[in-house]
């Protein structure tokens, strides 16, 4: 969710540059007709920037909190644990990259504009709504539960994996493989864990399931 996210928004965001190249520095294009500065229509480009750059953080934002949400309601769970030290790091990294990362391209906009658009108000704000985020989630709200129904982990990124349509599970040494019908294979890595829950987070996957349905192999 995360890569293909910050792979549009970079994608975007480097067109929305490369348009207020053209306005700033009021550059003329002979086929337009008309200097970057006098380019009509120029409030619905960065309208329409902003609709967009809202509607894609809008929605990791959402999943976001709604994983930290739900796998915080620890009562429901058979198993529940917060993620590994590593994997906090990560997160703490990435999480900081990605606010580096719309920090400057809104502060980009306002360099070449001198004056704000509503595409840079937007990754201004979710670049305090990271560092809320990350702040809110790291003391131990970041976790990983199991339930009768499926597995879930909740941190910058949200990893449901359901029991239901199981074929087969693989439990390997860093990862664990779900087949299901259709050909679909899901991942769940077990890097999430610390090395001594890990064990236990595997036995209790496997009470979960129906042995007479779902062939389980143990490839450690």
């Amino acid at each position: 969710m995360n890569s293909f996210t910050n792979s549009i928004l970079l994608f975007f965001g480097i067109l929305l540059i490369g348009f207020c190249i053209y306005v700033g520095f009021d550059i003329q294009i002979d086929f337009l007709h008309s200097s970057g500065s006098n380019l009509p229509y120029q409030s619905y480009v960065y309208l329409g920037f902003g609709i967009l750059f809202f509607g894609l953080l809008g929605w990791r934002s959402v999943r976001r909190w709604m994983g930290i949400y739900i796998v915080n309601k620890t009562t429901r769970f058979t198993w529940n644990k917060p993620t590994s030290k590593k994997r906090k790091q990560r997160i703490v990294t990435y999480t900081l990259l990605e606010v580096l990362v719309m920090g400057s391209l809104s502060y980009a906009f306002y360099f070449l504009l001198e004056f704000w658009i509503l595409p840079g108000f937007v990754l201004l704000f979710f670049c305090v709504e990271s560092i809320v985020f990350l702040l809110f989630g790291y003391k131990n709200r970041f976790r990983v539960g199991i339930s009768s129904k499926a597995i879930i982990a909740a941190d910058r990124e949200v990893v449901i994996v359901y029991f239901t349509g199981l074929q087969k599970i693989t439990l390997g040494k860093d990862s664990i493989y779900f087949d299901y019908i259709k050909e679909l294979q899901l991942l769940f890595p077990t890097d999430c864990l610390e090395e001594n829950q890990i064990s236990a987070f595997k036995q209790e996957v496997q009470k979960m399931i129906d042995r007479d349905k779902v062939l389980i192999r143990n490839v450690d």
